[in-house]
């Protein structure tokens, strides 16, 4: 789930691009340019927390669970979808 500072840079990139393809005329890209990698990476750094957190919650759990089964895959997806429900309400 994590990404570099360079495949973020080039998604940002990637949308820049296709904003002045599609006419929409950027005052300032540069600065359009920080802020998409800041929400970018903001919002990465939220998802890499909760994965942590997420496998945590698994791992501590009273019954082992292979990681990669079909138990432990549905459980941390319903795990990871809770958790980011419950962030959104804040």
């Amino acid at each position: 789930m994590s990404y570099s500072r360079e495949r973020i840079f080039h998604l940002v990139g990637l949308i820049i691009e296709a904003l002045k393809e599609e006419g929409i005329i950027l005052t300032d890209p540069e600065r359009l340019r920080g802020r998409l990698t800041k929400v970018f990476s903001d919002e990465l750094r939220v998802l890499e927390t909760i994965d942590q957190e997420v496998r945590a919650k698994i791992e501590h759990m009273s019954k082992p669970i292979a990681e990669g089964s079909g138990e432990w895959k549905a459980l941390y997806e319903r795990f990871f979808d809770e958790e980011w429900k419950r962030r959104l309400r804040l």
